[in-house]
């Protein structure tokens, strides 16, 4: 019942999710991204890290959820926008796929090659984010982030591991 539950939780939560956000005005979107940005990868910012997003737009995009997030750096920050002319690059995926990478219960790689995460654009940049985000150490992370995070993720990862899969054969009845 339990296993039930949680299956039609993470099944169902994109589409409950998807409306309400779209709800939430795009300041305060852009408040807290800008915001989570700075406290996760603040090191490598301070670090010049992501200086080769500079005068570049990262498109990520969150399909099942309807969300989008232009990235950029500027004067040492990572700054977001609502739109722009011509993103240099776009990663785009389902939230479910987006949350097992944050969680590292899914590689970037596998994904791109099973078709679940799209990278497109201009290659080279898009590798040396990808990188970036493959270097990100989940224990630099604040608690109050980190483990929710990993709990969604393995939530996610246990749901899928027992989903029924297409060819199994239904069970036959018994009558």
């Amino acid at each position: 019942m339990l296993q039930q539950l949680q299956h039609r939780l993470v099944e169902q939560a994109p589409r409950l999710l998807r409306h309400p956000l779209k709800l939430v005005p795009f300041a305060l979107q852009q408040n807290l991204m800008e915001a989570l940005l700075a406290k996760v990868f603040g090191e490598a910012i301070d670090e010049g890290d992501f200086a080769f997003l500079a005068g570049k737009w990262l498109k990520v995009e969150v399909t099942d959820l309807g969300l989008c997030w232009f990235i950029s750096e500027r004067d040492g920050k990572l700054v977001v926008a609502r739109q722009c002319e011509q993103p240099d690059v776009c990663f785009s995926g389902s939230s479910q796929d987006l949350i097992l990478i944050a969680g590292r219960r899914e590689d970037p790689d596998s994904l791109f090659f099973q078709r679940r995460l799209k990278i497109e654009g201009k290659t080279e940049l898009g590798l040396e984010v990808k990188n970036l985000m493959d270097s990100l150490d989940l224990d630099g992370l604040p608690a109050l982030m980190k483990y929710p995070l990993m709990d969604l993720a393995t939530l996610i990862e246990r749901v899928r591991a027992n989903a029924p899969s297409a060819q199994e054969p239904a069970p036959a009845s018994v009558g």
